[in-house]
């Protein structure tokens, strides 16, 4: 049984009805960061064995452990707003605390509760939901990465597939007072929105929305985390905070038209600033509970935490503070003061080509006579490869294997580039993709590889595609042929996602990507060429 399933679908009642423990109430406390079976064991009252208290005929003593830990100690977001309906509508903008014909204090009073109660005193965890565990493992899995799915993440917080730059941003337009958002809460223009990085809140396939004129006043607030700090332990606190608990107490409602109401950032709209928050704590008290009549062992928690403004300006700030890496990245999302107008204009540009003119990186010729040999693209570089894959994969291979030389003239394989003029990313307009180990041979069979597709439509790991051991990536021709500044980070394996998923320079970069056979990124308009060999 998956631990999804265990721990979401039945498993807050963890029991053994054959207990030989008699102790009813508490069976074992500690303090810390940390909760696993070595301390629950640990802090055993006499009399109870871990034997005694789960039945391992289909889940592991560990497994349970480990579960109560993660889903029954903290408290869950689905316990602070009633049910799993009613988080997924308000994160993505509807249900009852934003469009209720109910007096809002009635729809709010549960939340309000929560935070007199318990808001500052408790771990909150992070939103995953039983209702989503089938769905899930059903859509987002696959044979290679069955783990993709193996969870109850829903789509706005999918910490597996997404939030990659390991920040949430919400945004509000309105308040239910209709007085406007408080003084120390910042207001900022909103830019424009990629309505396919939201579709599972906007319930639309593609398209986009732009606001170049002065619209509503937009309030937006963020945190980001760092992997393994205090910052990841508490982020299901920091998220409680920015959402439902500036929505009971502030009365903040609503949605950017199109997209969510809260959201990992790569899937929010691009505003120019949003306020920043932290959520911290102490140790933790974790405590299990064991009925003796019935053999139920429960837990819970308490903690101090603390919910305040970053010490940094702005959210962009933060993240530039904590993660130094994402500064490029966060840029694309969190504009700046005044940046819309240059933000607008770039997009606009790439999405109908409203400017011919010239760009610093975008429009780029590239012909035979420089060097470079044309072999498929999109958009302005339209170019269907060969109906045949078999054909177009031998003249692709023919042209990377034809005798192109290093500095010494020793022969090496012809770079693969590709060249993207909508590319969102600076780094990711110019790529070039130096092959170090044999191409496997064309087919289907385990393997073998239709290496072309392998750029177009399916950048997998396998067989033989594993970055610093079979291939390098470069930003310049120059650094290729050097081997100097090597891209240091790639994923692989999402089926009809094409090169090169979400690699990077430094850091995984989303949305970069190119497909001939799936919508979601901003590679709409690219070309591959491959070297031609020097005649000189």
């Amino acid at each position: 049984m998956s631990k999804a399933t265990t721990s979401l679908a039945i498993a807050l009642l963890v029991h053994n009805a054959n207990s030989q423990c008699t102790t009813s109430g508490t069976i074992s406390t500690f303090s810390g960061k940390e909760c696993n079976r070595a301390l629950f064991e640990a802090n055993l009252v006499d009399g109870c064995t871990v034997a005694d208290l789960f039945d391992t005929t289909t889940v592991d003593a560990d497994t349970q452990i480990a579960d109560l830990c993660k889903y029954d100690a903290p408290v869950q977001f689905v316990e602070i707003n009633g049910y799993y309906q009613l988080d997924k509508r308000y994160f993505n903008g509807g249900g009852p605390l934003i469009d209720s014909a109910e007096p809002f204090g009635v729809e709010a009073g549960r939340i309000l509760r929560f935070d007199a109660n318990s808001g500052g005193n408790t771990l909150i965890g992070w939103p995953e939901y039983a209702a989503l565990v089938g769905y899930n493992a059903q859509e987002l899995s696959t044979e290679e990465n069955p783990e993709l799915g193996d969870h109850g993440y829903p789509p706005n917080f999918d910490i597996v597939n997404s939030c990659d730059l390991k920040t949430v941003m919400c945004c509000f337009i309105d308040d239910v007072a209709d007085t406007g958002f408080a003084a120390e809460d910042s207001t900022t223009d909103v830019c424009r929105h990629d309505l396919l990085n939201s579709p599972k809140a906007n319930h639309i396939k593609d398209g986009w929305s732009v606001f170049p004129n002065a619209e509503t006043s937009t309030h937006c607030v963020g945190f980001t985390w760092e992997d393994g700090a205090d910052s990841d332990l508490f982020k299901g606190n920091a998220l409680y905070d920015i959402s439902l608990r500036n929505t009971a107490n502030k009365g903040y409602i609503k949605s950017i038209p199109g997209a969510p109401l809260c959201g990992c950032i790569e899937q929010m709209p691009i505003v120019e600033k949003a306020d920043c928050r932290t959520a911290t704590g102490g140790d933790i008290t974790f405590t299990f509970t064991h009925d003796a009549e019935t053999g139920e062992v429960t837990a819970s928690n308490v903690v101090d935490v603390t919910y305040a403004d970053c010490a940094e300006a702005d959210l962009a700030a933060h993240i530039k503070a904590t993660h130094p890496t994402f500064a490029d990245a966060i840029d694309m999302h969190l504009v700046g003061d005044g940046g819309c107008a240059a933000d607008l204009t770039t997009y606009l540009n790439d999405e109908q080509f409203l400017v011919a003119g010239t760009h610093a990186t975008k429009y780029k010729s590239i012909t035979e006579a420089d060097g470079w040999k044309f072999v498929a693209g999109e958009g302005i570089r339209f170019l269907p490869p060969k109906i045949d894959a078999e054909a177009a994969d031998a003249e692709f291979r023919a042209l990377i294997n034809a005798g192109c030389k290093d500095d010494g003239d020793v022969d090496r394989p012809c770079l693969i580039r590709r060249f993207c003029d909508s590319c969102s990313s600076e780094t990711h307009r110019d790529i070039y993709y130096k092959r170090l180990t044999p191409i496997p041979e064309f087919g289907e069979a385990e393997g073998q590889v239709y290496f072309l597709d392998l750029f177009l439509n399916n950048w997998n790991s396998q067989p033989a595609n594993v970055l610093n051991t079979d291939f390098e990536l470069y930003s310049t021709y120059e650094d290729a042929i050097a081997g100097t500044n090597g891209w240091k980070k790639c994923n692989y394996n999402d089926a009809g996602v094409g090169f090169p998923r979400d690699c990077g320079p430094e850091w995984n970069i989303g949305s970069q990507w190119n497909s001939y056979i799936r919508d979601g990124a901003s590679a709409n308009n690219h070309g591959f060429y491959v070297e031609l060999p020097s005649t000189a």
